[in-house]
C-alpha cells in the first residue's frame, strides 16, 4: 500500500500551464543509483521506483490532498500518445485547482470523474480530498482503505502538502498499527530542496527514505508494554539484547531467578557502554535500575509484594490481588520456618499459622502472642482480603461487603489497607530477626 500527500505545485517558471518537474535520485551510494522520470509530484516518481527498481506489487496507491492540490499533475500516468484523450477533463481540474474563489474550486463530484478516468490506466489509485484543518479524517481513510483480516506494509510519501498533514498522517498511521495488521512502515521523502545539498553538481533532488521509523515505533510499543505489563523481553530486544523470553517466564511463574537476572544486568551494562547512540544508554540505564531492584528483593514475598503493587497502579486489579495475598502467605511460612514452598501442603501448612494467629485475638484476646497480626483491624483486612481473592479467583460471591466487588474505590482502599498490613507484619519480622 503506497499513500502519498499531494500538495500544491510550484508553477513553471516560463508561465506555461502545469508545474515545475523534476527527476529525482534514488540509492545515490549504491552501483543501483536510479534517476525517475520527470514530475511535478514525488509519490509518481516513487511509484515507478517500487514498481520498476524494488519489483513492488502495488495494492493500492492512495493519495490525500485538499482543493488546491496539484491533481492534474496525475495526468503523468497516462501514457503520453493518449493523454489527448482526457485533455478537456485535465483542462478543468487544472483550472479548479488553481482557482481564486471557493465558488469556482475544485469539488469532490470533479475529482471523483478524474480518478474514473485515470484509473483506467492505473487501476489500483484512489483520490482522497480533505479539508485543510480536518485532522481527523487521515485515520478515517487509513481504517477506510485497510481491511481487516489482512496483512499490509505500507509505504509513506511525507513530501507535500502543509507541512502539518505528514505529521499528523503519521501518527494516524502509527495508531492504525493496532486495528489493522500492518507489518512494516517505510517513509520516503523527495528533497527538493536539498539536491545541492548531498548531490553537489547533479541537478535532481534526491530521494531519501527515512530508515528509522520502523524501529522508532518498535521502541514506543515496547516501552509502552512493558509500562504497562512489565514484559521486557520485546524492549531488551530493540538494544540487541535477547533470548529473554524464559526469564521473564519464570518470573510470571515466581521462580527462584537471582542468576539469570544477574545475566540481564551485566549485558545490559554492557550495552550501556558500547551504545553508539543516546536513546540506547538511556533504555539501558532505566532497565538497569529496574532489575537492580529486582534483584534487591531477595526474597519471593517481597518480590510478590513489588509486583502486586506494579500491577496495582495500572489498574490490573486482579493479578494485584491474587499477589498480594500470595505474598502475606509466603511471608507467614518464611516467620514460622516452612519450607519447600513449592508445594501445596506447605501452603496450607501456612494458612493454618494464619487461622492460628486470628484466633489468638478473635477467641482468646492474646494477640502478644502473635508474630504479625496483633490487632481485631488487621483481621478485618486480612479477611476482606481473603474472601474477595477467593470470589475473583472463582468467580463467585465474596462471604464479606460485595462493594469490595463493584466499587474500584472501595477495592483501592482495601488494597492500599493490606499493603499497609503486609508493610507492618514485614517491619514486626525485621525488628524481631525472626
Amino acid at each position: 500500500m503506497l499513500f502519498s500527500i499531494i500538495g500544491k505545485g510550484r508553477e513553471r517558471r516560463d508561465g506555461a500551464r502545469g508545474y515545475e518537474k523534476t527527476r529525482y535520485v534514488f540509492n545515490t551510494k549504491d552501483k543501483d543509483k536510479y534517476i525517475t522520470r520527470e514530475t511535478a509530484f514525488f509519490g509518481l516518481a516513487l511509484l515507478e521506483y517500487l514498481k520498476e527498481v524494488e519489483q513492488l506489487s502495488i495494492h493500492k496507491f492512495i493519495i490525500v490532498g485538499t482543493d488546491k492540490s496539484a491533481w492534474s499533475e496525475l495526468l503523468m500516468v497516462i501514457p503520453p500518445e493518449q493523454q489527448d484523450s482526457i485533455s478537456d477533463l485535465y483542462l478543468k481540474v487544472y483550472e479548479k485547482e488553481n482557482a481564486k474563489t471557493e465558488k469556482e474550486a475544485l469539488t469532490d463530484e470533479i475529482l471523483k470523474e478524474w480518478e474514473a478516468a485515470l484509473k483506467k490506466f492505473l487501476p489500483f489509485l484512489s483520490l482522497h480530498m480533505v479539508k485543510p484543518l480536518d485532522f481527523k479524517v487521515y485515520l478515517d481513510i487509513i481504517l477506510e482503505e485497510l481491511e481487516t483480516g489482512k496483512k499490509y506494509s505500507i509505504v509513506f510519501d511525507c513530501t507535500h502538502g502543509f507541512r502539518y498533514i505528514p505529521i499528523v498522517f503519521s501518527y494516524a498511521l502509527m495508531f492504525s498499527k493496532y486495528l489493522r495488521n500492518i507489518d512494516k512502515i517505510r517513509i520516503f521523502y523527495g528533497a527538493f530542496e536539498m539536491k545541492d545539498y548531498f548531490l553537489p553538481g547533479v541537478n535532481y533532488p534526491l530521494a531519501i527514505e527515512v530508515g528509522f521509523v520502523n524501529e522508532a515505533v518498535k521502541l514506543i510499543e515496547t516501552m509502552s508494554i512493558f509500562e504497562n505489563s512489565g514484559y521486557f523481553t520485546p524492549l531488551l530486544d530493540c538494544i540487541g539484547i535477547d533470548n529473554t523470553e524464559e526469564t521473564y517466564f519464570k518470573i510470571e511463574m515466581n521462580r527462584p531467578l537471582k542468576k539469570e537476572v544477574e545475566d540481564i544486568m551485566h549485558r545490559l551494562e554492557d550495552t550501556k557502554q558500547k551504545a553508539e547512540n543516546y536513546y540506547e544508554k538511556e533504555i539501558s540505564d532505566y532497565l538497569l535500575k529496574e532489575f537492580e531492584e529486582m534483584q534487591k528483593q531477595d526474597r519471593l514475598y517481597l518480590r510478590m509484594f513489588k509486583r502486586a503493587q506494579f500491577f496495582f497502579e495500572r489498574n490490573q486489579y486482579f493479578k494485584a490481588l491474587i499477589l498480594l495475598y500470595e505474598a502475606i502467605i509466603v511471608l507467614f511460612a518464611d516467620v514460622y520456618g516452612i519450607k519447600n514452598l513449592m508445594k501445596y501442603e506447605s501452603r496450607e501448612k501456612s494458612r493454618n499459622m494464619i487461622k492460628n494467629e486470628i484466633k489468638q485475638i478473635s477467641e482468646y484476646k492474646s494477640p502478644e502472642k502473635n508474630k504479625l497480626i496483633k490487632s481485631d483491624d488487621e483481621v478485618d483486612i486480612y479477611r476482606k482480603l481473603e474472601y474477595i481473592r477467593n470470589a475473583a479467583a472463582h468467580g463467585s460471591e465474596a462471604r464479606t461487603d460485595q462493594n469490595l466487588l463493584h466499587s474500584p474505590q472501595a477495592f483501592k482502599e482495601l488494597f492500599e489497607s493490606a499493603c499497609e498490613l503486609f508493610s507492618k507484619m514485614l517491619k514486626r519480622k525485621e525488628d524481631k530477626a525472626i
